[in-house]
């Protein structure tokens, strides 16, 4: 649709966002960093502990928010709106900071009530800088890293962000100093670059704070010895996920938090509570999985669309052959279909 007079059309973003792909299928290792990135983003959220007390409460929804708003910046940016991504990246910024803000004493559930609910009062205006970074260093791990590392500055030195906001001249306008030079939507490199450089600081950043405020996080441990498929979220995570973490990190930041991770006595007491768990019999957690995949049948397409995608799974992984365990399960879950017309 011509829309005179406007410029900035739909039409031409949907133009750049081809060209922004073929830059990336081109640029595998610049790919390959944005989604490592958004995989380390999403397994921070695990981090922040789900209780029968704080579940559905709000307490992780400046998490959630945060990595919302991250997705969305990375959307802009595909379609060429890159001064708006700037603007989004900033909003992250900030609410992946509240997350720990609010649950600084772990009563978030509490805390974060009134800001939560949009509610019309001071205690729900969204806090300054000054005061966020006044409660987050009233914790004394997050103050100790800081006084060797100072993180506050790393967070200081991404003010740059709200210069996008209200256009501080020309570099944070929609040309970016001259780098979008058109007055319209235009595939630029450079600007891409120059948002991944911002989008990595700011996970960087929002990492660094929950690890702190869940060290936890850093210990390794087999999980799945004692809790199955079925682990709780208590901050625990899975060594993958803690080496995808730690693999973005500055140097020296996930050492140093391994360490607070062994002195501070609230993490090994449940640390040591879990190791001191029984074991889970294979018998008990295949029984788990097969309770699991009950759900997803019921729940989803019926257990032929489902068989389908374990099969599909079974192929990507290129296994040479189906295991004895996993015929087994699918017979099983095949006999309950037909008897409860899941098929």
């Amino acid at each position: 649709m011509n829309m005179i007079p406007f410029t900035y059309k739909p039409e031409t973003s949907i133009e750049v966002l081809k060209q922004t792909n073929d830059f990336l299928e081109k640029n595998i290792d610049i790919k390959e960093s944005i989604e490592h990135l958004g995989w380390v983003c999403h397994h921070v959220g695990e981090i922040i502990p789900q209780t029968t007390e704080n579940f559905w409460s709000g307490h992780s929804f400046p998490y959630s928010e945060s990595w919302e708003e991250l997705q969305i910046s990375y959307t802009q940016c595909s379609l060429g709106l890159y001064k708006q991504a700037f603007v989004t990246l900033r909003s992250a910024l900030e609410l992946g900071l509240l997350s720990v803000y609010y649950n600084i004493n772990d009563d978030g559930h509490e805390t974060v009530s009134e800001w939560y609910r949009s509610q019309e009062t001071s205690e729900a205006n969204t806090p300054r800088s000054e005061k966020i970074w006044k409660i987050l260093l009233s914790n004394c791990i997050i103050k100790q890293f800081n006084d060797k590392f100072d993180i506050k500055q790393l967070h200081l030195n991404l003010g740059y962000l709200h210069n996008y906001v209200h256009s501080k001249g020309l570099k944070y306008s929609n040309s970016l100093d001259g780098i979008a030079y058109k007055n319209s939507q235009s595939f630029e490199e450079k600007a891409l670059k120059l948002w991944l450089t911002s989008f990595e600081k700011i996970i960087q950043l929002i990492a660094t704070l929950h690890l702190l405020k869940y060290p936890i996080a850093v210990i390794e441990f087999d999980y799945g010895k004692k809790f199955g498929i079925d682990i709780p979220n208590f901050g625990g995570l899975e060594k993958f996920k803690i080496d995808k973490i730690s693999s973005i990190l500055p140097a020296g930041f996930i050492d140093e938090i391994k360490k607070i991770a062994m002195l501070d006595p609230k993490t090994q007491s449940v640390y040591e509570a879990i190791s001191k768990l029984p074991d889970m019999t294979d018998e008990e957690i295949e029984n788990q999985i097969i309770e699991f995949e009950k759900y997803h049948i019921e729940n989803g397409q019926g257990f032929i669309e489902w068989e389908k995608r374990q099969l599909k799974l079974h192929e990507d992984f290129e296994l040479s052959e189906i295991s004895e365990t996993m015929l087994k399960r699918i017979g099983i879950l095949k006999k309950w279909a037909i008897e409860n017309d899941l098929m």
